[in-house]
């Protein structure tokens, strides 16, 4: 039989994936979409998105749920910049009528209260049926004493009204309604035309309707709802263009500067917002091909944050409400992102949205990140590997760094480098090939033997001029595992795995 494959076109392989939630009967509707550096990328609709049995595409409009935290964690850095607050304020700074239960204890600024490390207890079975509680009636709720569970800023644990009370705290330190401050600050000047406040969406766009099912499998609509006092927690409406638009914006901050990026909230502010504030414990898990697969986790600002080996960082979040259920995530790196909304409860499309995503990133193999070298780190590369082939007193005075006699003397380095040629050598004439980066500043690489070969690293100082802090020179015999330099500084004894997934990329290089 022969071995020849035909690729699937990824798109049509997307689409196969989300059309299947639909025909299991999870949702009556689903839209995805996909983004890559520029933006919307494909996006497909399935199944019925209301009564009309419409098929939903990019522009239909649904509540957003807590996928609408991130855009009021946006706006509260935007007031930061401006002046307007600090995150280190005390919630009570602005919200007087937050008092705590028993009357003592640390109270929580509003950087703890968006990154979910306020204390306050797990309310996500609560908050549902009080979405459209009049901001002060909670008020007045919230003057009765707020319970908390843990000291402020110590572990994570979501907490909807936290985040709400930060959303209130941006609205008074303004002085302008919520819905209006985002509207103006940061939905239009983004060019998000389809994103609004459930109270403020004009009629003619096309809206999406919930369901749920009854115990005879019929599709039931749920009312549409609209929120009060916890906009900030979940009461946006928008379309898969308009996400596909949110995300790639957001992660545009960690990619080169482009001239058409938009800057509603500086670059700086942008990472910022997607910078982990408390983490989760390390998490150890099995794909369903049955890989394990481990990462660590933690909470920005209304953003999660996940992070392995082999795909580097993803940002995510998920939304809820009677009737829908949505998730977004994109890859800072890469540009790659999706997003899709159902309107239904069942199933689970935050799975299928993060599926999509690493199928994006495998058909593209995406590196977890990229190390930009420095030219310094290409031309002191190129000096530190004739000195390791031919010692010259007068070059190591250049290049290193004073640290580097002082922490080992030049002498017994050079007199070391020596026994490791022996070990594998002599050394070939060959070329050196690189190996691996870390950073613009460390370069590590492999220089030719008769019996294996020297791995080298430099790591640059951080300072004019540039010259080598750190030196490592390895010798592998033929046979054996390679090690992994960089991570043997931080983790002990580290071996090269599939898992080391770093772009180096060279001064000039596209």
């Amino acid at each position: 039989m022969s071995d020849e494959v035909i690729q699937v076109p990824i798109h049509k392989e997307l689409d196969a994936l989300f059309g299947q939630h639909t025909v299991a009967g999870h949702s009556r509707g689903l839209v995805y979409g996909v983004t890559d550096g520029d933006g919307l990328a494909h996006a497909a609709g399935f199944g019925a998105v209301d009564e009309q049995d419409r098929v939903p595409d990019a522009d239909v409009v649904f509540p957003i749920a807590s996928m609408t935290k991130s855009f009021i964690a946006c706006a509260v850095l935007i007031a930061r910049d401006q002046g307007r607050l600090s995150l280190h304020d005390p919630i009570t700074k602005h919200i007087p009528e937050f008092v705590l239960a028993n009357g003592e204890g640390d109270v929580p600024t509003i950087e703890m209260l968006l990154g979910m490390c306020g204390g306050l207890t797990e309310d996500n079975a609560w908050v549902d049926p009080f979405i459209n509680t009049p901001t002060e009636d909670l008020l007045a709720q919230v003057a009765k004493g707020v319970r908390l569970s843990h000291r402020p800023g110590a572990v994570f644990e979501y907490s909807n009204l936290g985040f709400t009370l930060a959303g209130l705290a941006l609205s008074r330190a303004v002085g302008r309604p919520l819905a209006e401050f985002v509207a103006e600050e940061l939905l239009r000047p983004l060019g998000l035309t389809s994103t609004f406040a459930d109270t403020a969406v004009p009629e003619d766009l096309p809206r999406a309707v919930g369901y749920s099912l009854d115990t005879d499998g019929n599709w039931v609509a749920y009312p549409p709802e609209t929120s009060d006092a916890f906009l900030a927690a979940g009461g946006l409406v928008s379309t898969v263009r308009d996400l596909a638009r949110w995300i790639t914006w957001l992660g545009s901050a960690f990619r080169p500067v482009r001239t058409d990026d938009l800057p509603v909230l500086s670059r700086l502010s942008r990472r910022d917002l997607q910078r982990v504030r408390v983490f989760r414990p390390l998490a150890l898990s099995l794909t369903g091909i049955g890989q394990a697969k481990l990462s660590s986790s933690g909470y920005a600002l209304g953003l999660g944050v996940t992070t392995d080996l082999h795909r580097g960082t993803v940002i995510s979040h998920t939304g809820g409400l009677p009737g829908f259920w949505l998730a977004m995530a994109w890859h800072p790196e890469s540009g790659h992102g999706a997003v899709v909304l159902t309107n239904g409860n069942r199933g689970n499309p935050a799975t299928l949205c993060v599926e999509a995503l690493g199928r994006l990133l495998d058909h593209n193999q995406a590196p977890a990140a990229t190390a930009a070298l420095w030219p310094e780190t290409v031309a002191l590369r190129e000096q530190a590997d004739s000195l390791v082939r031919h010692w010259d007193d007068e070059l190591a005075a250049r290049i290193f760094a004073e640290n580097i006699d002082f922490d080992r003397p030049l002498a017994q380095r050079r007199a070391e480098i020596d026994q490791l040629v022996a070990e594998v050598g002599p050394l070939l004439d060959g070329p050196s090939t690189v190996v691996s980066a870390a950073t613009a500043a460390d370069i590590t690489w492999s220089i030719p033997a008769e019996r294996g070969e020297l791995l080298c690293m430099i790591h640059l100082t951080p300072v004019e001029p540039a010259r080598i802090q750190e030196f490592v020179v390895k010798a592998v015999p033929a046979g054996r595992p390679r090690p992994n330099i960089e991570l043997e500084r931080s983790f002990g004894n580290a071996y090269l795995t599939p898992a080391a997934n770093v772009r180096v990329t060279f001064p000039g290089a596209e």
